[in-house]
């Protein structure tokens, strides 16, 4: 015996707000989502920023020492 699968529906519940409804801003939390990320880039920016200055004042500041192949040793 075959079966008749083409008339199975699901029992759905309607829907909470229908998919086409023209007065609803579809970008009305835009300008939070712009503003929240102009901020967390900039402090991420910031933060990244300042690890890069704390080293390179270490490296500047610090016991680095290079030598130079061409240049004979002064010490010696």
């Amino acid at each position: 015996m075959r079966d008749d699968f083409d008339n199975i529906r699901a029992e759905r519940e309607t829907p909470y707000r229908t998919a086409a409804n023209p007065s609803s801003n579809q970008h009305a939390g835009l300008w939070k989502q712009i503003a929240i990320g102009i901020v967390v880039g900039h402090l991420s920016l910031g933060l990244m920023g300042a690890v890069v200055w704390m080293v390179a004042a270490q490296v500047l500041v610090g016991d680095l020492q290079i030598n130079a192949p061409w240049r004979p040793n002064a010490g010696t």
